[in-house]
C-alpha cells in the first residue's frame, strides 16, 4: 500500500528530522548565600559595563536590594537583574561568547520562571522553575535560591541564556562560565605571532645545544 504524505506535512517532518537536539546537562548547589562557580570565570555581575563579546537586550529591570518588583537572591547585596511579567514581555536575553559551560545565582525560583539555553548550532534547551521543586517563590531557603549549572555536550557550544517569567519576579546575579578553547572568544595568535613564538622555540632550542655541548666538551 502506498501512502501518500501531503507535501506541508513532509515539509513539517523534514524541518523536525532536520532540527538539532539540544545537548545541556544540568546541575544545581543550594545557595543562601550564593555558593559560587568553582573551575569558572566571572563573566557578567550587572554591576557595570558588560564585558566585549557580550549583550543584553529585551525587557528587564537592574536593582540592589529587595521591593514590589523584585527580591534579591538570598544573602545577596549587589545589583541583580530581574524579568517580570509587570515588564513587557518578561524576558531577557543575555548573548555571550562560545562557552562550554555556563552557571547563574537563581533567586527564589518559581514555577512560572524558566531559562532557554541558546546553543551555536541554532538548537535550545528550556528548564522550568518547577524542575526545581519545591519552586514555591520562598526568598530565604537555600533550594529555592540555587546556582545553576548548565554544560554544553559534545561538540555544542552555548551563546546565549534568556530569562522569562510569566508573573513577579525572576531574579538572577553572577553569571559564570567556561570560554570554549575554540570558540569566538578565544585568543588565536596573529600570523606575525606565531613568526615570533617560533623564533622564540628556535633560540630555545639553539641554546639547550649550546648547553648539551659544554656539557660534553667538559
Amino acid at each position: 500500500m502506498r501512502v501518500k504524505i501531503l507535501p506541508v506535512i513532509a515539509a513539517a517532518l523534514a524541518a523536525t528530522m532536520a532540527m538539532p537536539a539540544a545537548a545541556v546537562t544540568v546541575s544545581t548547589v543550594f545557595g543562601a548565600p550564593d555558593p559560587g562557580a568553582p573551575g569558572q570565570t566571572l563573566l557578567v555581575d550587572f554591576e557595570g559595563d558588560l564585558p566585549d563579546g557580550y549583550t543584553l537586550s529585551g525587557d528587564y529591570g537592574l536593582q540592589t536590594g529587595s521591593n514590589g518588583s523584585a527580591a534579591a537572591p538570598a544573602g545577596n547585596d549587589t545589583q541583580y537583574l530581574f524579568v517580570s511579567s509587570a515588564i513587557p514581555n518578561g524576558s531577557a536575553t543575555l548573548s555571550t561568547l562560545d562557552l562550554t559551560a555556563v552557571s547563574f545565582y537563581w533567586g527564589s525560583i518559581d514555577s512560572y520562571n524558566s531559562v532557554d539555553i541558546l546553543l551555536s548550532n541554532g538548537s535550545m534547551f528550556t528548564i522550568a522553575g518547577d524542575a526545581l521543586p519545591p519552586a514555591n517563590g520562598n526568598q530565604d531557603l537555600p533550594s529555592t535560591n540555587r546556582r545553576v549549572f548548565f554544560t554544553a555536550e559534545g561538540d555544542e557550544l552555548i551563546s546565549g541564556i534568556r530569562f522569562n517569567s510569566t508573573g513577579v519576579a525572576f531574579e538572577v546575579d553572577d553569571v559564570y562560565g567556561v570560554l570554549s578553547e575554540g570558540g569566538a572568544g578565544a585568543t588565536v595568535p596573529e600570523p606575525a605571532s606565531w613568526a615570533m613564538l617560533i623564533a622564540g622555540f628556535g633560540l630555545v632550542g639553539a641554546a639547550a645545544r649550546r648547553r648539551r655541548m659544554a656539557v660534553v666538551s667538559a
